[in-house]
């Protein structure tokens, strides 16, 4: 428990506070002697503390100058003295920002950022990817969480000089390097693979650990051995990125289907004009037909409308189960498994591609965009 008392204590023991307390000291004494040495406007305490504190910041307006023998051996003692404690002061304020920013770019400082974005792991294209999220997310800050070779993160790093990406060393599957990176106020955790069947596992256990410490953050995992994702899905991962899957529809497409397979590619290449993004529907279409809202977003914005998509939030088990084992908790857990009913704690997303032009749009449903 702070109090004010335990933090003045706490500052009694430090450098910096005894600084300060020598200036004010020296501040406080200087007036008092200069009033009463000198004559004249020195006599009033309020010139006398406007007169010390301009000596001791060697500012020297000019305005008030001692003009006795005993004045200016003083004058000379404040001014010395305000040099040394003020040039104190200046270099530990500016070695704790230095100091901060040396920290912050070997990863090893506390994230206060909100509703950022975690990329966790290292891969060969995170450079576009990094600028592909910064593109689109409007905004938003990235943390990276990796424990790469600090001249790869520092020449990374180099690319984004506006402070939009932060840094956090150390293994994304521990609690407290996911901690530090503030994984708690993310709005998003992107688990990458670096085509390592090895990494499966940790990336198993990260996206464990993270849903662990809290349910509100959306997490996409990338995996490499498609054998594996039953296990990400019990992990509650919100989207699953496979490799195998990618290359195996892009192989087939490009020989049966090559106009398609080059559609993805302009669509996926970081340089194009072209995109794929999501956007709320008005209110004033609820009710209303895909046919309507098709035309709204061509005519009115220049956008094709692809599909619907859906956010659904299942019940989970935590939400209708006590705390405790007990035999009733267990019945009801039992029953609702034969039953058929999802257990999962995740939002589902339910998407519906090039839809009847009759559908009519409900409301929580969004737009799948074409840009």
């Amino acid at each position: 428990m702070f109090s004010f008392e335990n933090i003045i204590n706490r500052f009694k023991n430090e450098y910096f506070f005894r600084v300060i307390l020598s200036i004010l000291f020296i501040w406080i004494a200087g007036s008092i002697l200069i009033s009463i040495i000198e004559p004249g406007s020195f006599k009033s305490i309020k010139n006398s503390l406007w007169w010390a504190i301009v000596t001791m910041t060697t500012v020297g307006y000019g305005d008030m100058a001692p003009v006795t023998v005993p004045g200016r051996i003083l004058a000379i003692l404040i001014m010395l003295s305000g040099i040394i404690l003020v040039a104190i002061i200046t270099a530990t304020i500016s070695s704790t920002f230095v100091t901060k920013k040396i920290m912050e770019g070997k990863g090893l400082e506390k994230i206060n950022l909100i509703n950022h974005m975690l990329v966790c792991g290292w891969n060969a294209n995170i450079d576009n990817l990094i600028k592909s999220l910064l593109r689109l997310s409007k905004g938003s800050s990235i943390v990276l969480v990796n424990d790469q070779n600090q001249n790869n993160v520092d020449n990374l790093l180099s690319h984004f000089p506006n402070e939009s990406v932060k840094f956090v060393r150390g293994n994304f599957s521990e609690d407290s390097i996911l901690e530090k990176a503030n994984v708690s106020n993310a709005k998003y955790a992107l688990l990458l693979n670096n085509m390592n069947e090895h990494d499966d596992e940790k990336i198993i256990l990260s996206t464990l650990t993270i849903k662990k410490i809290t349910k509100k953050i959306k997490v996409i995992a990338q995996i490499s051995d498609h054998n594996k994702i039953p296990f990400l899905k019990r992990a509650n991962a919100d989207a699953i990125l496979s490799s195998n899957d990618y290359y195996s529809f892009m192989s087939i497409a490009n020989i049966i289907e090559p106009g398609a397979a080059q559609t993805i590619n302009n669509i996926i290449d970081t340089d194009s004009n072209n995109s794929i993004f999501s956007k709320d529907i008005p209110e004033n279409f609820i009710g209303k037909t895909f046919s309507e809202l098709h035309s709204y977003f061509l005519n009115e914005i220049g956008n094709i409308c692809l599909g619907l998509y859906t956010n659904e939030e299942n019940v989970g088990i935590s939400d209708i189960l006590s705390s405790d084992s007990s035999a009733l908790d267990k019945f009801i857990e039992k029953k609702l498994k034969e039953a058929g009913h999802s257990l999962s704690e995740k939002n589902n997303m339910n998407l519906n591609l090039n839809p009847s032009k009759d559908e009519i749009i409900q409301k929580g449903q969004g737009a799948i965009l074409l840009k």
